[in-house]
Formats: structure tokens, sequence, C-alpha cells
């Protein structure tokens, strides 16, 4: 028998998940995925006849127990404003089978001692973290001799140019976008040179050629023209491998054809337009393709752990007997009871859990024929959840049976975000038996409020990919919100709108609040569609299986390019004959840049291919 291909990939990111095991942190989607998608890539491998060895690499914060780690024996040098010492390495293999490597220096690290505290308030102090911890994972990966490096996010933005050009011509380099949003912009020490120098980087070589933004450091955008340049993919989390939908697509708009759009919407010039590439034309010049980011069967309702007594029990006993889970003594009860997992052949447990649901919220059984709308989430201005509280009123007066409950909080320091928590209130506190607030964490009454749920509202400035939209479909919970981002996916079961006047407030919250009539009208006067609508999102198919896939043909595919960048001079009819039987993969992948991103040979190349 043939041998199998063997691949060794190094997926470097600053969030990693597993925050139950005390080893990992996970602030927002990063983490979710970072933990989900490395055994989702092996089994993928697998199916592809392939032998594929991921590793993660990470900070080890402070408030990690160094001691359940294995220490490795290897020296990594690192060199910040002329000083060099150096990093400690340490390794532990999951029960899942995913090894991660973690690097430690007490200097670096001291102050990230919570999760709370893994990202600096300073960017100054943020861009040396981030340039440290990069030259220990890039003498990692070169000590290591991996065949692909997989970087997620631009927190690890430097990890291409420490491993260095030659490093690069033997090994592919990926950039997984999470958020555009956040894109490492630093403010300059004594000029661009001098700020590279700093970081142990030749300044004058490389600040204007790709660091420079408006007179900043911008880590997203040097990264991104150092994968391009050396053959490999940029990718963000939702949308297809040709870009043409989802945050891919999003992200190759300008400011111009966003408000274009805005005036042809509104029939009027808008005030504001919300820009995902935050001005970073970089995008609208480079191939950007997406690979929608899957969801672990755990999530669906008939594996949701938090739906399971024993869980819930276990949980409990953690907390103490003085802390309940649930705050109604009968919700409490019958959760920790047994088991409440469902699926779409048995709807009369998720019509339990709405009854358990309006009693935590409530403190009462439902009476007649209720609709409870809900909305969890963080009170920050990407999700736009203040906008909920614009339309409960005039939807409490339209259907004087539909309820919300919200569970909510918004980040200290947030100014909007602590202002809509005072509106939230307010509004429990008027309409006590119909509008529910709570603005603290508690991770399984986030999962019953989906999972009893009618509807769930997700009016999103911008959502790269959208987990709760995944989250809410799987337990029969269908989904009211913007039409951005990844949520598209979602579309077929679910209530969008479309706005992008950001200025005009009372405009969105007016579409935003036909949606929820058309849900409400569908719901009251043909509930066997409604019923339909449920359980379609209910049988979504949220897996990885697709999107690992093609994370592992993106792998192959930038192995041929390797190839490619190796023997470009050569005739490219000479070329496309090696590729043979992995022409159309090759094809599939390989989209030229533009303008002055633009390599004539590629076009070449391009057109050969077709």
């Amino acid at each position: 028998m043939p041998q199998k291909k063997k691949l060794r990939v190094a997926m470097p990111a600053w969030e990693i998940g597993r925050s139950g095991s005390g080893l990992g942190a996970k602030v927002g989607g990063l983490g979710v995925i970072v933990e989900e998608l490395p055994p989702e890539l092996v089994k993928a491998a697998a199916a592809q006849d392939i032998e594929l060895e991921v590793e993660t690499l990470s900070p080890c914060f402070a408030f990690y127990d160094r001691n359940k780690l294995t220490r490795l024996e290897m020296r990594l040098p690192v060199t910040l404003a002329g000083h060099t010492f150096e990093f400690e390495a340490y390794e532990y293999l999951f029960p899942d089978g995913q090894k991660v490597i973690y690097f430690w220096d007490p200097g670096q690290l001291h102050w990230t001692i919570s999760p709370a505290a893994i990202y600096p308030d300073d960017p100054h102090l943020g861009v040396r973290l981030f340039s440290a911890v990069s030259q220990a994972m890039a003498g990692y990966i070169k000590q290591k001799n991996f065949d692909t490096v997989h970087l997620h996010d631009y927190h690890v933005g430097l990890v291409p140019f420490y491993l260095g050009d030659d490093y690069l011509a033997q090994a592919a380099a990926h950039l997984t976008i999470h958020n555009a949003t956040y894109q490492g912009v630093i403010p300059l020490i004594d000029g661009g040179y001098s700020s590279l120098d700093r970081l142990n980087l030749p300044g004058e070589k490389l600040f204007h050629k790709y660091f420079d933004f408006f007179d900043n450091l911008n880590l997203m955008k040097a990264c991104m023209l150092k994968v391009h340049e050396t053959g490999g993919k940029i990718t963000t989390v939702s949308g297809d491998i040709a870009g043409t939908w989802g945050y891919a697509a999003e992200l190759k708009r300008g400011h111009a054809e966003i408000y274009a759009q805005a005036y042809a919407q509104k029939g009027s010039p808008p005030g504001e337009v919300f820009v995902p590439n935050r001005h970073l034309d970089l995008f609208e010049k480079l191939p950007i393709a997406g690979i929608t980011n899957g969801m672990g069967d755990r999530n669906r309702a008939e594996n949701l752990p938090e739906l399971k007594a024993e869980v819930l029990r276990q949980m409990q006993e953690k907390r103490g007997p003085h802390q309940p889970i649930f705050q109604n003594p009968t919700t409490q009860a019958e959760m920790l009871g047994r088991d409440h997992t469902f699926d779409v052949e048995h709807l009369d447990i998720k019509a339990q859990l709405r009854r358990l649901l309006h009693l935590e919220a409530f403190g009462s059984e439902p009476v007649g024929h209720p609709i409870l709308i809900t909305a969890v989430g963080r009170l920050v201005d990407q999700k736009n959840l203040g906008l909920v509280a614009d339309i409960v009123e005039r939807t409490l007066a339209y259907d004087n049976e539909t309820k919300f409950i919200i569970l909510a909080s918004a980040p200290d320091g947030d100014a909007g975000g602590k202002a809509s928590e005072v509106a939230f209130f307010r509004l429990a506190h008027i309409y006590p038996g119909r509008v529910y607030y709570n603005n603290g964490f508690n991770l399984p009454l986030s999962k019953l409020i989906l999972a009893g749920g009618d509807f769930t509202l997700i009016p999103s400035r911008f959502e790269p990919c959208g987990l709760v939209d995944y989250e809410a479909s799987l337990v029969g919970n269908v989904v009211i919100g913007r039409a951005t981002g990844g949520l598209p996916k979602v579309a077929h079961c679910a209530y969008l709108y479309e706005w992008l006047d950001i200025s005009d407030r009372a405009g969105e919250a007016n579409a935003f609040f036909e949606q929820i009539k058309a849900a409400i009208n569908t719901y009251r006067y043909n509930p066997m569609s409604h019923a339909e609508l449920m359980r379609t999102a209910m049988r979504i198919d949220a897996s990885w299986d697709a999107s690992a896939a093609q994370y592992v043909r993106m792998y192959l595919y930038g192995l041929l390019t390797q190839k490619w960048q190796r023997e470009r001079h050569n005739l490219v009819q000479k070329f496309t004959k090696t590729l043979k039987n992995d022409q159309k993969l090759f094809a599939e992948f390989f989209i030229p840049g533009q303008q002055e991103y633009n390599d004539p040979l590629d076009w070449e190349l391009r057109a050969a291919l077709l």
C-alpha cells in the first residue's frame, strides 16, 4: 500500500479556548474556533488519506498552572530593544489528542493574571509582547520544521517576519482573520524604522513596504502582505474561496461602495456607514477567501451538555448550595433532576423548556400562548444589542402576549453598553411580567434561554461569522437579525433585515421591527410554517466537516504554491503539466492580486488554468 501523505501544521494563536481546563483562554470567537478546529482538521485530513499533525502555539499566561505542563529542553532567544533573553517552552496533550505548545517569560507575561488580562491596554506594551512571543514561536517552528504555518489574527502576525524568507520558501504560511476591526495599529516611537528596530526587525527594509499605515504600524496589513507575497492564502471566517459572500465579500468593499448602497437603500444620503475593513484598502486589492466556521456537535439540541442533568449537578456542586444555577426552585429542581435534550422528533421537550424558562424569568406558569423573544450576548458596539431596547415597547403593544428575555452585559468602561443596561433595567421595571433582564454571566441560563425561546435577536453591526445564530438555530430558536457577515448562512430559516446607515438609529429600528412583526405574524397565524422553519433551523449542517476539509485543501494548495514560487520563472505550460490531477485544486484557490499587487506571470498562469 502507498504511504499516506504526511503534513505537519503549526497553528499560532493568542487564544486557544479550553478555558475549563485552566490551561486556555477564550475572550471571543477566536478561542472557540482554535479549540474546535485542530481535531476537526485531523479528522478531515484522514478522510483525504492524509496523516495530519497539528500543534497549537500560544502564550503561557500567568494564570496557567505550569506544574501541569511538560517543559521542553530548547533555547528560544528573543531580542527587544537590543536586549536578548530566552523564552521557555512547555507542552501539554489534551484528552482529545490536541498538542499545545506554550511560551513563557516572566518579564513579558507576569501581568496576565486572569482571562480578562491577556490583551494589554497600552499598544506599545502590546506590540512588545506580540513581538516577543512571535519570536519565540518562530524559533520553535524553525527547530521543529513544519510544512505549514496557519496564523490566526494580527497578534501573531509578526511570526512570518521572524521565520524569514528562506524558511517561507520551504513552508507555506496562511492567515485567518477572525475580526478585521482589530488590526494591531500601533503609534510609532521615534519613526517607523526605529519602531521596528526595537522589535528586532530591520525597520528601513520593512517599514514602508509592509507596516506603514497612516504613520502607524499595522500588524495585520504587514502579515497579509507577507503571506500573499510568499504564496499563502488569506482567509476569513465566512464566505467561499472566491470571496463572493459573507465576511470575505464585505471586507473587499470600500467606503464609496457601501455609501452608494446605503444611499440606494434609504433614498437619501446616509449620515454614516460602517466600513468592515476599517479603511485598510489592502482588503480590496488582495484575494480574500472565506471558509465558514463550523460548530461542534455538542451544540445540537440532542447533545447540549447544559441540558443534561448530570452536567448541571456537577456545575452546582462547584458553585455550592448557596448559589443555585437557576433562581426559580421548580426550574432548578427539574433541570437538575432529569435530562432535557431533544431533537426535531421530540419538540414536546422544547415546550417543557419554554415553561421552565418562563418560570425562571417571570416566576409564574405561562398563561395563554406567549411568544418568548430572547437576546443573549455582550452590550458592545459590534453586537448592537442596544437597538433591542428601542423596539421592545412597540413590540409589546403589537402583540399583547409577546415577552422579552434578555441576558446581556456591558464591559467596564463601555459607556454605550452601560447606557443599554440602564435602558433594559428600566423596561424590566416598567413591564415586570413581560420583560426580563439579567446583566450577569450564567452559561447554563444562557443555554436555557436559547433552548426555551422562540426567537433570538441578532442586530449586529458586523458579524465575521456568527456563532449565536448557529447556537440558537440548532435548538429551534429562530433568528431575527441583520443580514451582515456570516449571518446570511441561516437566511433560509431566519428573518433578516438590511440596513447600512449607522447614524439613523430610528430607521434601523423600523427595519428591525418589520422583521419582528413578520416573525410574530407567522407564529400566530401560520403555526405550521413556523414549526417547519424551526425544524429547518434545527437541521442546519453546522458541522466542521466541509470547513475543515477546505482548510486541509488549503494546506495542500500551500505546498503546491511553494512549488510555484520556486518554479515561477519556468514556462507556464511546463508548470501546469506538473500539476496533473492537482490542477483543479490549484485553480480553485489560485487568485492573483490586483493593481500594485498584480503579477503578470500569475495572471498568465491563471489564464492557462481556466
